[in-house]
């Protein structure tokens, strides 16, 4: 696959859904014009919530006052944000779980994107249902120790603009 840096709902994104399958295949971001959906509504289902997936990246985008934010790892590794997935003919969507956001995403934004780490991960892509304790430890907010955020380029808030250039902070002076 070639890096993306701009995905907007609709577009594919990189996925694993919990199958059995263990197959990473690209998902088309959005179900039934939904994009996000909230831990807390995901907790509050009745039935139980078997159709998971996480989808791949090694950061995300949240804007205050039309400036975007980029979030990472400290490590730089790339992670995995918890989803919904759902048949649509031949192919399937998907959508990205948020929860209450941690005090560095805070500063900028009301939620987060629900990051996935470690055992947390396998957990996450065992077929069958997870009981709601097991989804409630894991449908919370990352450690915001283990983050890092900076400014990003502007050239992001244009879905159709997909290339490196996006992550540069534009305060900091370019070098030819």
């Amino acid at each position: 696959m070639q890096p993306r840096y701009n995905i907007a709902p609709t577009q594919e994104v990189l996925a694993v859904r919990n199958d059995g399958r263990d197959t990473a295949e690209l998902l088309r971001w959005g179900i039934r014009g939904r994009v996000n959906i909230r831990a807390e509504s995901v907790l509050a289902r009745r039935g139980p919530v078997s159709r998971r997936c996480a989808e791949f990246a090694d950061g995300f985008y949240e804007w205050r006052d039309r400036r975007p934010y980029y979030y990472t790892l400290r490590s730089r590794e790339p992670f995995a944000l918890a989803g919904l997935w759902e048949a649509q003919g031949e192919t399937a969507a998907c959508d990205v779980i948020t929860c209450e956001p941690n005090p560095l995403v805070a500063a900028v934004h009301d939620r987060m994107p629900v990051i996935l780490t470690g055992a947390q991960l396998e957990v996450w892509l065992e077929p069958g249902p997870l009981p709601p304790e097991i989804l409630q430890q894991l449908l919370r907010p990352l450690d915001p120790a283990k983050m890092e955020v900076r400014q990003v380029s502007r050239r992001v808030n244009n879905a159709n603009y997909d290339a490196a250039d996006v992550l540069e902070n534009p305060e900091e002076p370019r070098l030819l």
